[in-house]
């Protein structure tokens, strides 16, 4: 058995590229690839990936046969795999074990020094209702994209977010993305659950109107806004620390608008015929935004 930590190296003049810190975030159990940026490595090239200071992999100019090895305490068994001819790393069924510091050294005529944050992420769960428009965001802006790819998914523009119009039941499941940039790989799945709740609210003059979230409990959430009419009538903003009805925005609900603090549900009380309309509600955070449209009917007695 070879020993991991010795190379032969010929002795020769190189300069050397250092490409320091891409991010690589991914879904524990999945797997993922760590890319040299080459579509053929160099020939004569010696090739070193480490996971800390450790030798988890080697390829060497005299035979070109990928090696791997089962690192500290056995930590990558039967995981890794070493693609001869990009030199790029595949690490198979990752767990929160293998979060750490990975590197990759290449040694040829042009010299090359690549390392990576290797970080685990978790499934992102929402609810909607049938009918809602949900955005499953990235998080990383068009501008800075190299490609984005959604799981049996075709985005009809460049934009690495996916919209999903109009949802229906049977969208429900499990959707997967992988985002490349110059400085970042972005594994992430989402999980949706589509249900059939109340799009329309009839009530009779002066009975109170419920304006349902569909969530327990609102901490999830960085924004949310009831609207109709074009105009904010309820709003809960993490960031500007504000939360309740404005009123200011629409006379017609003067003292009459209840925010719930734990779920984010909007009341009207002592409806009037007045208060019938279409009401949008949006939420969302960093990983998703949801869009509800609910009509309101209010009969006079």
């Amino acid at each position: 058995c070879v020993n991991p930590s010795y190379i032969p190296w010929q002795n020769r003049e190189t300069k050397r590229d250092i490409i320091n810190g891409v991010s690589v975030s991914v879904m524990v159990g999945d797997s993922v690839t760590l890319h040299t940026d080459d579509t053929e490595v160099p020939t004569g090239s010696n090739i070193i990936w480490k996971f800390g200071d450790d030798i988890i992999a080697r390829m060497n100019e005299a035979d070109r046969n990928p090696s791997t090895y089962d690192g500290p305490g056995a930590l990558f068994k039967d995981r890794l795999k070493l693609d001869k001819h990009t030199g790029s790393l595949t690490i198979a069924n990752i767990r929160t074990e293998h979060i750490g510091r990975y590197s990759v050294d290449i040694k040829s005529t042009n010299a090359k020094l690549k390392t990576f944050q290797v970080t685990t992420n978790v499934l992102e769960s929402l609810s909607v209702m049938e009918g809602d428009s949900v955005t499953l965001h990235t998080g990383v802006k068009s501008s800075h994209l190299d490609d984005a790819k959604w799981r049996n998914i075709h985005l009809k523009d460049q934009t690495p977010d996916l919209v999903i119009s109009n949802i229906q039941s049977d969208q429900t499941g499990v959707y997967k993305v992988e985002i490349n940039t110059i400085s970042k790989v972005l594994h992430r799945k989402y999980y949706i659950a589509v249900g059939v709740g109340v799009k329309t609210v009839s009530v009779m003059e002066r009975d109170p109107v419920n304006l349902d979230t569909g969530v327990l409990e609102i901490q999830g959430y960085d924004l949310i806004l009831w609207k109709t009419e074009g105009n904010i009538v309820a709003e809960v903003n993490k960031g500007t620390n504000l939360f309740g009805p404005k009123e200011l925005e629409d006379l017609r609900f003067s003292g009459r608008l209840h925010l719930h603090r734990e779920t984010g549900d909007l009341t009207i009380s002592d409806s009037k015929t007045t208060d019938s309309g279409y009401y949008h509600l949006h939420m969302s955070n960093s990983e998703y935004t949801l869009q509800r449209t609910i009509r309101v009917i209010v009969k006079s007695e």
